[in-house]
């Protein structure tokens, strides 16, 4: 009986490091945090209203991994507008702020932009710019310009709020970022305003 239950585990023991050696057992010991496997748990939550949805999304909207940001932004615009919004409008963790406002510029219903616009130019100014890296901020000029181009003509107070922002920046940015600021604010400088 020892010997069966020796063989047995020596047996198992053999499979797992075979396993592990292949590179199956990655998923089979619960490492399920690769980018791969996160992004196609968060795709399958598309498609369909969920009120889990977005609550499994939202944590990785933080995430180092631009791919995953992107699923985990995907499936929240996936959801009903209304049952995230103000969440986003209130998020405060970098990556996650500026994804979640990529997120209601993305899905917003035509009747709300004009509201919606004043409110996104507000949180880009509260931003702590001068914390970021220069991925965020690049996302973040990216960012402020999709408010202008796809909610329409902005309120003249929140344009000149955030040209100020990037005219005046207190901090110092890298040639990358100053070079696309100058052409956001370009961009914002002919851009009308309401």
């Amino acid at each position: 009986m020892k010997r069966i239950l020796h063989a047995t585990r020596l047996s198992l023991f053999s499979t797992c490091v075979l396993l592990l050696m292949s590179g199956i057992g990655a998923a089979v010991m619960g490492a399920d945090s690769t980018p791969a496997v996160i992004r196609q748990k968060l795709a399958a939550l598309r498609g369909q209203a969920d009120p889990h949805a977005v609550d499994t999304a939202w944590p990785y909207l933080n995430s180092t991994d631009a791919s995953v940001r992107e699923a985990a932004r995907l499936t929240v615009e996936s959801q009903p507008f209304d049952s995230w919004k103000e969440r986003a409008l209130d998020e405060k963790n970098t990556w996650a702020s500026i994804e979640a406002l990529r997120a209601l510029i993305e899905a917003c219903p035509k009747a709300e932009t004009a509201d919606l616009s004043h409110h996104i130019c507000q949180e880009i100014v509260l931003l702590r710019i001068d914390e970021m890296n220069e991925p965020q901020q690049l996302e973040l000029l990216q960012l402020t310009r999709a408010v202008f181009s796809r909610l329409g003509a902005i309120q003249a107070d929140d344009r000149t709020h955030i040209i100020d922002l990037w005219v005046h920046f207190p901090g110092s940015l890298t040639a990358r970022v100053r070079a696309e600021a100058t052409r956001l604010v370009d961009f914002l400088q002919k851009k009308p305003a309401q």
